[in-house]
């Protein structure tokens, strides 16, 4: 339980710290343009030109600042992509895919995931049966407080 709260703990201070970071920049200039870790998304969420509405926040898998937060709710694609990788990536949902680039620590809330990453430092695996697959044969620190979490050369 004490790893759990700190993990949790230690999530929601990255993300309010992250989140505060792209609120106060925007103050500073005097350039009205966009940005998007300062723009709002209108009602029901983001669209594209021509494209209906989304139920996807601007700043969800996107890395902003070392940091992505990779959705996977009721409404969104079961299947995604962080090609360029992040410092920190949240995991945030069940049955889902995602291919990620270079990552330090993977963060995995939610039940049968799989991940790829060629290469990563730490695995906090706060669900169960989550499955990280590697390039290479280096095994990263994992922490669980779930059950059948492994960490895999692909």
């Amino acid at each position: 339980m004490t790893t759990t709260s700190t993990l949790i703990s230690l999530v929601t201070a990255v993300a309010l710290g992250a989140g505060l970071a792209g609120c106060t920049s925007a103050s500073s200039t005097s350039d009205p343009g966009p940005s998007a870790t300062t723009t709002a998304p209108p009602p029901g969420g983001p669209s594209t030109a021509g494209g209906d509405s989304t139920a996807t926040d601007p700043a969800d898998d996107t890395c902003v600042d070392g940091f992505a937060w990779m959705q996977f709710g009721d409404d969104e694609p079961r299947t995604k992509t962080l090609p360029g990788g992040c410092d920190t990536v949240i995991v945030n949902g069940s049955d889902a895919e995602l291919a990620l680039g270079p990552t330090r620590v993977v963060v995995v809330m939610g039940d049968r995931n799989t991940v790829d990453v060629p290469r990563v430092d730490q695995v906090d695996a706060m669900g169960d049966d989550n499955t990280i697959r590697l390039d290479h044969d280096l095994q990263p620190l994992l922490n669980t407080d779930g059950t059948g979490n492994v960490v895999i050369t692909r």
